[in-house]
């Protein structure tokens, strides 16, 4: 077992809100403060997608943003205990527009707490697959896996063969993906925060090939342990008669809503993931 993951299992077994999870976020704070991850990366992420801020502001949210990641995964290592907590700790505002739909595909992103956002949803009784993006390290791959899937998470590897991903909208059931990372070669040029940046088009092919909705799901926390929670408005796109231009309109139209996102919760944003590659 790689370090990584027994670290994740140790958490799992010691954490629980309060005085626990208070003390190991001021040694993680303090760690990040010491080795702070890709901080050139988050920096100029943040100049790019926050223009209108102070250099002395963005500064103050880098350093949040690594505060969140912390919180994140105490969060969700304390989750284990008992997966219904999320209930509690999750105000859902508007869930009743969930309800009642043919399934679509839900759109989220690395603002808030992504993993208990899934995990609300999947504790509130919706049916919802998540595609996920695993990591490279086998071990903590399988620790997380564990972990989503204790949480009441059904998920799909983003490396999977597209025909299960359709099958789960085609029995009206949701889809939830979080396409605001670079898109490799797979992905197609679409702006994001003003630069041509490769972006998966996984959304836009989905709702192109089924007609189902793409919902934007929003979370944020409030302060730790307390989060709301929030389905925005579906994106609206037409078909041009042509599949690429049909398919880069939806997806300039999610990338939009992601900067919403972003823009709502900048302390919150995984800032440090390289989205801009070769931009810059």
């Amino acid at each position: 077992m790689s370090f990584k993951a027994s670290a994740i299992r140790f958490l799992m077994r010691i954490v629980r809100p309060g005085a626990v999870a208070a003390c190991l976020a001021l040694f993680f704070r303090g760690f990040f403060r010491l080795v702070p991850i890709r901080k050139r990366t988050a920096a100029r992420n943040l100049e790019i997608a926050l223009p209108e801020k102070t250099p002395r502001e963005r500064v103050a949210i880098l350093c949040k943003t690594y505060d969140h990641l912390v919180w994140m995964g105490i969060e969700f290592a304390a989750l284990q205990r008992d997966p219904r907590l999320v209930l509690d700790w999750v105000d859902f505002e508007n869930e009743s527009a969930l309800d009642g739909s043919k399934g679509g595909i839900l759109l989220a992103a690395h603002v808030g707490n992504w993993e208990l956002c899934c995990s609300r949803l999947a504790q509130g009784g919706h049916d919802v697959t998540a595609i996920v993006r695993e990591s490279d390290d086998g071990g903590e791959r399988g620790v997380i896996a564990e972990m989503r899937a204790r949480a009441g998470w059904k998920f799909l590897s983003h490396t999977g063969p597209m025909t299960r991903a359709l099958a789960v909208l085609k029995k009206n059931a949701f889809l939830a993906i979080m396409p605001d990372q670079h898109g490799g070669p797979a992905g197609i040029a679409v702006p994001f925060f003003g630069l041509e940046t490769s972006t998966p088009q996984g959304p836009a092919v989905f709702a192109y090939l089924t007609k189902k909705p793409i919902i934007p799901v929003y979370i944020r926390r409030i302060r730790p342990f307390k989060h709301t929670m929030r389905v925005g408005e579906p994106i609206k796109w037409g078909d041009t008669g042509d599949r690429g231009s049909t398919i880069y309109g939806i997806t300039a139209a999610v990338n939009r809503e992601i900067e919403r996102m972003v823009r709502e919760a900048p302390d919150q944003w995984l800032a440090q993931h390289k989205r801009f590659k070769g931009c810059y």
